[in-house]
């Protein structure tokens, strides 16, 4: 219940019938949203607002923000992370990355924080953490980590020696494989191959988000575009590809870090063909 009310999404906690007064959002920096004015402007706007109703210095002790927005895979512009960095130490604000989908070597860096060259204090870990194995963590520095009392940072499944086993697990082949390096490296033909499926399809996709091996096909908004989206990954389903409808007008593409590079140019024809079966399907009907 605390996660899901960190959420900026009103409706996603609306079950929850509580809202914590002493959590606070801030807009996320969208294109549309920017349009005549800078990042740094609109975060600084944006903190303006907000000190209307708090003190940034006295009532804020930590922002969080994910790495990208999970649904587009649409990162912060650079010069807002780094000037809200700089604001939250100056007002000793601890800074904490919810890296769930971008750390362990996911998109080209260790840890997706690194394309905006700060140094958070918290990072909250997990999915890729494990492999595939039900692990998560929180990974920070000593003075932060070592505030608690011996006890109050354990729970029931701390420290559960089979999942850090595979964590460690992990860790070893990251390094063995060179997953980083092969992430950053394959992640230029994933989204050489993406911008052409987007260039073949100017009517129907606006933008092609993403780093690394995750990626987010983001197609035009209109009242069918969710069943349009589901159609297209069921085909890929059947034709072996697994892909991700969002929800909204996305589709999200993860391929596994260890995959090969004509694997992942097999994948990618996968879901150009099916891409062009529904649109021209639905042209056809019209």
């Amino acid at each position: 219940m605390g996660s899901q009310m960190m959420s900026g999404d009103i409706k996603q906690k609306k079950w929850i019938g509580f809202k914590d007064r002493n959590i606070h959002h801030l807009p996320f920096p969208y294109k549309s949203r920017l349009k005549k004015i800078s990042s740094e402007n609109f975060l600084l706007n944006s903190l303006k607002k907000l000190e209307k109703k708090i003190n940034l210095k006295k009532d804020v002790c930590g922002v969080m923000i994910e790495t990208f927005q999970g649904w587009g895979a649409v990162y912060y512009p650079k010069k807002y992370m780094k000037l809200l960095s700089k604001i939250c130490k100056k007002n000793n604000i601890l800074v904490a990355f919810d890296e769930m989908q971008s750390g362990f070597a996911r998109t080209g860096h260790a840890f997706g924080y690194e394309h905006y060259e700060i140094k958070p204090d918290l990072l909250c870990c997990g999915k890729g953490m494990g492999g595939g194995v039900a692990l998560s963590g929180v990974i920070g520095k000593k003075n932060i980590m070592d505030l608690p009392d011996v006890g109050n940072m354990s729970s029931t499944n701390s420290a559960n020696p089979i999942v850090c086993s595979a964590g460690l697990a992990v860790i070893e082949e990251i390094k063995k494989k060179k997953l980083v390096k092969a992430s950053k490296e394959k992640g230029k033909i994933l989204f050489k191959e993406l911008n052409n499926i987007k260039n073949l399809f100017p009517n129907n996709i606006s933008e092609v988000n993403g780093k690394g091996l995750i990626a987010a096909i983001i197609f035009y908004k209109n009242k069918n575009i969710g069943s349009t989206l589901k159609k297209i990954v069921e085909k890929c389903l059947e034709d072996g590809l697994l892909v991700v409808y969002t929800g909204r007008e996305s589709i999200k593409i993860g391929p596994p870090l260890t995959i090969s590079s004509s694997a992942l140019r097999e994948g990618l024809q996968i879901l150009k063909e099916n891409i062009y079966k529904v649109f021209e399907s639905k042209n056809g009907k019209n």
